[in-house]
């Protein structure tokens, strides 16, 4: 049996940082061979001492591992945020590269300069660090050659973490055909095969700003798929311009990570939120929010009447944020995705229709 499996360790991102932890002490080359697949040049025969959950307080947070180059004046301190079955914290890696992180961290390892380095390591491909400072490595690096070590217990542990790192990304080669299939997935995978089949959808739409992530609450887990366009949004955000000169209309699309029926997307979803979003009782006090909730009102009502002659099964939502859906054919996986990609099209078309007619009153 895969001795990951045994303990149930793949998404444990403290047992895999020491399961790393321990791989870059056995072995120079191993930590020569990571570090150049993060283009971090270290001169020969450089050595490192590595830590684990340096704790730089708690407006800064915890990096999951530091590496600090030994007898080198100003030598190289590499910090390794390790990513395995959650995202980014708010403002995590902006928190990591800040100035006070970096004189947290010189003061607690005694070194009076240092020449730094960042590395996002990720399972999750669609995943993107908030800093771009960052230089982001995937898991599947593990999967080539290259990776030495000598204690040969670590060797038969790192042969099991290889063959799990193959078996996640192995499906996901055809998203398609891993979401269509009773291919067993979890939410991970089926977020990143969800990602990959509608960002191909839309690759060409170079109008389109589009956005991604996940969604989660109490017993359920979503992807979000969002789309936008500049004319979509107001030039000013509403602290600037004030709530009753501000919009913020996008598409977008949310799926069930958790459900174990075949994937599908039901229906497409159109709001109209503020610029940038708050949710409503952090602005109903606001000055002007009763010109902006008249606003949202007056493009609802327009929109619905073009919405409906293109698409009679629309339905009108009455929600704060959401105002009506569009469903979409579940006939089977295909025909779902084209129906989707087709509907967004359209979509766009009646929210352009619908800013004109306001624009030119």
């Amino acid at each position: 049996m895969n001795i990951i499996d045994a303990f149930n360790i793949f998404y444990r991102e403290d047992v895999i940082s020491d399961f790393l932890k321990s791989c870059f002490e056995d072995s120079p080359e191993f930590i020569r061979h990571f570090l150049g697949v993060a283009d971090v040049n270290i001169p020969a025969g450089a050595e490192f001492k590595i830590f684990n959950r340096l704790g730089l307080g708690k407006t800064i947070g915890t990096p999951d591992m530091v590496m600090v180059e030994c007898n080198n004046e100003v030598p190289k301190i590499i910090v390794i945020e390790n990513k395995l079955g959650t995202g980014e914290g708010i403002e995590q890696t902006l928190r990591y590269e800040s100035d006070m992180a970096k004189e947290r961290m010189l003061k607690k390892l005694g070194v009076i300069s240092a020449d730094f380095h960042f590395i996002f390591l990720t399972l999750d491909t669609t995943v993107i660090p908030g800093s771009s400072n960052f230089r982001q490595i995937h898991y599947s690096v593990f999967t080539g050659p290259g990776w030495m070590l000598h204690d040969s217990q670590l060797k038969l542990i790192f042969n099991d973490f290889k063959e799990k790192i193959q078996d996640f990304y192995e499906p996901l080669t055809d998203p398609k055909q891993a979401l269509s299939s009773d291919c067993r997935l979890d939410s991970m995978q089926k977020k990143i095969c969800w990602q990959k089949i509608l960002s191909e959808q839309f690759k060409n739409h170079s109008q389109f700003n589009i956005e991604w992530g996940e969604v989660g609450g109490a017993g359920r887990n979503n992807f979000l798929f969002l789309i936008s366009k500049k004319n979509w949004l107001s030039e000013k955000p509403f602290q600037e311009a004030g709530l009753a000169n501000t919009f913020n209309i996008h598409i977008d699309t949310y799926i069930n990570l958790l459900s174990s029926d075949k994937q599908m997307i039901e229906n497409i979803g159109i709001r109209y939120e503020t610029n940038p979003y708050k949710p409503h009782n952090k602005i109903n006090e606001e000055p002007e929010y009763t010109q902006f909730i008249q606003n949202k009102l007056h493009f609802t009502a327009l929109f619905y009447n073009n919405l409906k002659t293109v698409f009679p099964d629309s339905k009108k939502r009455n929600s704060k944020l959401l105002l009506a859906t569009v469903p979409v054919d579940q006939s089977d996986f295909d025909n779902n995705v084209q129906d989707y990609t087709n509907r967004v099209t359209l979509i766009e078309r009646v929210i352009d229709q619908t800013l004109e007619e306001i624009h030119n009153k």
